[in-house]
């Protein structure tokens, strides 16, 4: 079977920044055991495999080595290629693990519409102790991922990756993060070793948790964040009630035509 993959890169309007994801659509799924490889095969921090179901789409992440509940950025490609290649016109609801998701177009930005996770303080900090460069001033889990505040932006961007480190405080993701400056409230770092992401250029989802725990931390609803990767991405969020804005911009850099000769 031959089917087109596009690689779009998320969280910038410049190629070779921002997030790369992988965009693949198919009439069925395919097997678990298929998109794992080729998500592995493109070697990028998420690959989204897409089915129309309806009105609505069927939508699933793989990252290199596991299935992922929720990708911000993937879904916001996704979103890029209906809008951009197949010329269809918003709003695009998805249907994935972690619920329903919805992206709108507003003045260019997709905007992504998502659950807001539940924040919760871990229970024992103690054991980021010798990871980090200083002591995190807080610390909490959303979800899968644990994050660790820190006192000074300067921290974020120091930061030396340490995966050996990094791999023991989680099986899942890791995330830094500080107040900033320069026009952008807060900064961040994400790293995923366990799932095949030593570092994640540009991460929706833990946008997700970052934007509910900062807009409670410093009482603001909108906010600007930089993610400072190698790559780099600029994300604007707008906490609502029960749910978040992650708003970015898209730029399509690669269709190609993939081959699967075998089954599973």
């Amino acid at each position: 079977m031959t089917y087109i993959l596009y690689q779009v890169d998320a969280f910038t309007d410049r190629l070779f920044e921002g997030n790369p994801a992988g965009v693949m659509f198919t009439d069925s799924f395919l097997s678990a055991k298929t998109m794992q490889k080729i998500a592995d095969e493109n070697s990028l921090s998420e690959t989204a495999f897409v089915v129309k179901r309806g009105n609505t789409f069927d939508l699933r992440w793989f990252s290199p080595k596991v299935e992922i509940d929720f990708c911000g950025h993937a879904t916001i490609a996704t979103a890029h290629v209906l809008h951009e290649e197949y010329g269809l016109e918003p709003p695009f609801i998805f249907n994935a693990k972690v619920g329903k998701l919805s992206v709108t177009i507003r003045k260019g930005l997709y905007v992504l519409n998502a659950p807001l996770p539940e924040i919760k303080p871990l229970v024992k900090p103690e054991i980021v102790e010798g990871v980090f460069n200083s002591v995190p001033i807080d610390s909490f889990k959303a979800g899968k991922d644990i994050y660790f505040v820190f006192d000074t932006f300067k921290e974020i961007l120091n930061y030396k990756l340490n995966i050996t480190k990094i791999s023991k405080l989680s099986k899942n993701g890791v995330g830094i993060t500080a107040r900033y400056s320069g026009g952008f409230d807060i900064i961040s770092r994400f790293f995923a070793p366990n799932e095949g992401i030593a570092e994640d250029p540009v991460t929706g989802s833990a946008h997700a948790a970052l934007g509910s725990y900062w807009s409670r931390t410093i009482e603001k609803n909108k906010l600007k964040a930089y993610q400072a990767s190698e790559r780099g991405g600029v994300i604007w969020l707008e906490v609502l009630n029960n749910s978040i804005n992650i708003i970015g911009n898209a730029i399509t850099y690669m269709k190609a035509e993939i081959r699967i000769t075998h089954k599973d």
